[in-house]
Order: C-alpha cells, then structure tokens, then sequence
C-alpha cells in the first residue's frame, strides 16, 4: 500500500508531539534533535517540515550513489545511511527542507515509519494526515482539507 502524507500547517499549535513520537519511535528517546519532522515558529504560526515523498523525488533525481529510493510497499523516499556520503544534494534539491543535517552531520529525513507514521498518531491537531495514494489507472486527487479533517476524525 502506498500512501500520501498531508501537512496541514494551519492545524499546528506547536506542541511538538509529532517530533518527541518521531524520536521516540526510531531511537527510543524524547530527543528533538534525533527527530526526522521537525516543527518550528513562523511569523504566522507553526511549519511542520518533513519531508512529503515527493514521486518524483528531486533528492532522488540528485544523489549520485543512489542512497535515496522509493520504497514500493509504502511509496516512502527512504535514505540507505551506508550508502550516503553526505554530500548534501539532496538537502539542496528538496522544494520542502525535508532533507536536512543531523546530529553528527548525519543526513536525516522521514521514512514514513514503514506505513504506519508515529508523527501522524501522536497529532491530535489534525495537522498530519496519511492517506491511501491511488493505485494504478486511479488519478491523483489531492483531498480538500474538509476531506482529511473527516479521515482524521476532526469533523
């Protein structure tokens, strides 16, 4: 099944939820810095980055030793960190800053937690919602924000 995370910026209160599940599920800590979503003060309000799975991906289209690849069970870009030198091209491709540097220069970037993303559970607000992609011979339809407030429950 391949899926399609929505970011809905509006519905951010800031609380950070999404990032402490985030680095709870892939190191076992509440460590921000350790998250692979990250949630940071606008002018207007809260910016969820994350990386969304672009399909095509340009940070796939960019990296020159092919540490980037689309899952095909989740339709997730998944990075290989053996395969990644660091370069960096990725995190300048990305139109979302969803690729950026870690802790330890380390390149970090969602993975959509294999299906079942732990940022999207842990957001009661409604501001990450994970749909079904079509299948093949389906067209894209990107849902109204009514339509993923309903699939998450909020209306």
């Amino acid at each position: 099944m391949r899926y399609l995370l929505h970011v809905i910026p509006e519905k951010c209160n800031g609380c950070m939820e999404c990032v402490y599940a985030c680095s709870i599920a892939k190191y076992g800590v509440p460590d921000p810095l350790k998250a692979l979503i990250r949630v940071e003060r606008t002018a207007s309000g809260w910016d969820i980055i994350v990386c969304r799975h672009c399909n095509p991906a340009p940070c796939i289209d960019t990296c020159e030793f092919s540490a980037l690849s689309i899952d095909e069970a989740t339709g997730a870009v998944v990075l290989n960190h053996k395969l990644c030198t660091t370069c960096k091209a990725c995190m300048s491709a990305c139109p979302f800053e969803g690729v950026w540097e870690g802790w330890g220069g380390a390149v970090l970037k969602c993975d959509l937690c294999e299906g079942d993303p732990a940022c999207v559970k842990a957001c009661r607000e409604g501001a990450l919602i994970l749909s079904k992609a079509p299948g093949k011979g389906e067209t894209l339809r990107k849902p109204p924000v009514s339509e993923l407030l309903r699939i998450k429950g909020l209306r």
